[in-house]
C-alpha cells in the first residue's frame, strides 16, 4: 500500500472515531440528565414546575396559568382565561389578572409590548431556562425564539 493511501485511511478512521466520540458524548450527556430527572421524581415524588417556582406550590391557580403559558408561550388574560375554563371548569378574567401581576412581581411571567391582544404575558427566560436546565435540554434562547 503506498504511503498516500495510509494517510488518507488514518485521517478517514480519525473523523470516524471524532464521530464515535462526539456520539458518546451526547449518549452521556442524555444518561445525565436522564438519572438527575429520576432522583428529582425519587426526591420530590413527581416532576412539576413548582420544583422550579416553589413559590407557586400551595397556589393550584397560579401553577396552572404557569403551565398554560408553558403551552401557549404567550398569551392575553382572555386566552388564559379560556384555556384555564378548560382545565379547571371555571376562571374568571379578574382572577387571573390578579395572578398574574402575582406572578410577574414574582419574576414568572414578564408582559410583552402588543399592538394587537392588549397585555401579553410570557414566561420569564429565567424560568424557562430553569426548567430546560432541569429537564436537561441545551437550548440556548436564540434558538427558542418564542421565549
Amino acid at each position: 500500500m503506498p504511503e498516500e493511501d495510509l494517510t488518507r485511511e488514518v485521517q478517514e478512521l480519525r473523523k470516524a472515531l471524532d464521530a464515535m466520540k462526539a456520539s458518546f458524548e451526547l449518549v452521556s450527556q442524555m444518561a445525565q440528565s436522564y438519572l438527575r430527572l429520576l432522583n428529582i421524581y425519587a426526591e420530590y415524588g413527581g416532576l412539576s414546575i413548582d420544583v422550579v417556582i416553589p413559590e407557586i406550590k400551595h397556589d393550584p391557580i397560579a401553577r396552572e396559568i404557569v403551565k398554560v403559558l408553558f403551552d401557549l408561550k404567550r398569551a392575553n388574560v382572555s386566552q388564559i382565561t379560556r384555556e384555564l375554563k378548560g382545565r379547571r371548569g371555571k376562571a374568571s378574567r379578574n382572577t387571573v389578572r390578579a395572578k398574574l401581576e402575582e406572578l410577574k412581581e414574582l419574576g414568572v411571567v414578564r408582559e410583552i409590548p402588543s399592538d394587537d391582544r392588549g397585555k401579553v404575558y410570557a414566561l420569564s427566560r429565567d424560568v424557562v431556562k430553569k426548567w430546560l436546565d432541569l429537564i436537561g435540554m441545551p437550548i440556548r434562547f436564540e434558538q427558542a425564539k418564542d421565549y
